[in-house]
């Protein structure tokens, strides 16, 4: 018997949700797998995956990653670059680069090759993130448009609240983006533009969490849209024990028996990136049974109530989320016992976990 934490990846599942976006995109799909694809791992999805339309990240590394593994596919670097080596390095390696602010244009001018540039010239229609504002992107696209190292030119800007049902100011960023009438490719929503029919007609869809069967929508589980997980986190009960009522469970004695208690430990914790904070709703599934996690949650372990579950032993596998045979606890149900969004769960896990691909 071990600790057991294990984060199994279900490859086939990956492959299943890429069709599903695939068919409801209206032209081309860009995947989004930065921060090693949402925890899933890039160099497995990449080469699970292959030549797909285009794969983007947020850095030179990341992107780097990928070229190793595919030497040929489109890459974009979502962020760009921000000096004149990184410059250099998208250059040597075909990459794609978003132009958001001034100073990437100047490193533009004044680099000296014969390489040609792909770029996606970004308008900031609302985010006040990263983009050019009305005036500064239309002085960029012909800054661009006719420059000896562009050799593609594609438009795009990014939702602030598409995962917010009937969000008034979705529509507001499409209106003011649709507004230039330029003759160029387009990329403006995100996976929940596209689960909510919000996309453009004919755009590059970028979509990230939901390749990997989780809803960033409100309200909505990735079952919704016929998305299936591909992270199942597990762990193992590693001691069990009796607790006779009015005792405290765990630090701070932040829990109280109000009954005597059977209790479970599991082993894991927010060492292995399992969340600390957490409402009083929070559990787990064992033996196809919902076990309530009392008390806090430790670094290296947490504990369960396993009062009237039957057959409850040291080892017993615990499904943390995802899909385990017919148990099934959704990791958006998790974020939210967690006040928090999935994309944090899968981010924060630590390399105490250990990755099965499946």
């Amino acid at each position: 018997m071990s600790r057991g934490t294990t984060a199994l990846i279900n490859l086939e599942n990956l492959k299943h949700n890429y069709g599903v976006l695939k068919k409801m995109a209206p032209n081309k799909l860009v995947l989004v797998i930065k921060a090693d694809a949402y925890g899933h791992g890039i160099k497995q999805v990449v080469q699970t995956l292959g030549s797909v339309d285009c794969y983007a990240v947020a850095t030179i590394d990341e992107a780097l990653t990928i070229r190793a593994y595919n030497k040929k596919v489109k890459i974009l670097l979502l962020e760009g670059f921000f000096s004149e080596d990184e410059l250099f390095i998208a250059l040597e390696n075909n990459l794609d680069c978003v132009i958001h602010q001034h100073q990437q244009l100047s490193l533009i001018d004044e680099i000296k090759t014969d390489k040609k540039l792909n770029v996606w010239i970004k308008y900031d229609s609302g985010m006040n993130r990263l983009g050019f504002d009305e005036i500064g992107f239309q002085v960029a696209i012909e800054q661009l448009k006719h420059h000896e190292s562009i050799k593609h030119i594609t438009l795009m800007s990014h939702f602030a609240s598409a995962n917010i049902p009937n969000n008034h100011f979705t529509e507001q960023q499409k209106q003011r983006f649709l507004q230039f009438k330029y003759p160029y490719p387009l990329s403006l929503s995100n996976s929940s533009a596209l689960l909510t029919n919000n996309n453009l007609n004919d755009e590059w869809c970028r979509v990230g969490i939901t390749l990997f069967g989780v809803s960033p929508l409100q309200g909505k589980d990735a079952k919704d849209f016929n998305l299936k997980p591909v992270m199942t986190l597990k762990t193992n009960v590693i001691a069990i024990k009796n607790v006779k009522k009015a005792q405290t469970i765990g630090y701070s004695q932040t829990y109280t028996t109000k009954n005597d208690t059977n209790i479970a430990i599991i082993g894991i914790g927010y060492g292995d990136g399992y969340p600390w904070i957490l409402t009083d709703k929070a559990y787990v599934i064992i033996n196809g049974a919902h076990a309530k996690i009392v008390g806090r949650v430790s670094m290296d372990m947490m504990a369960i109530d396993v009062t009237g579950i039957k057959n409850v032993s040291i080892g017993n596998p615990t499904l943390i989320w995802g899909q385990n045979g017919s148990d099934q606890l959704p990791i958006e149900i998790v974020a939210s016992h967690a006040q928090t969004i999935p994309y944090v769960l899968l981010c924060q896990l630590t390399s105490r976990v250990h990755y099965k691909y499946v």
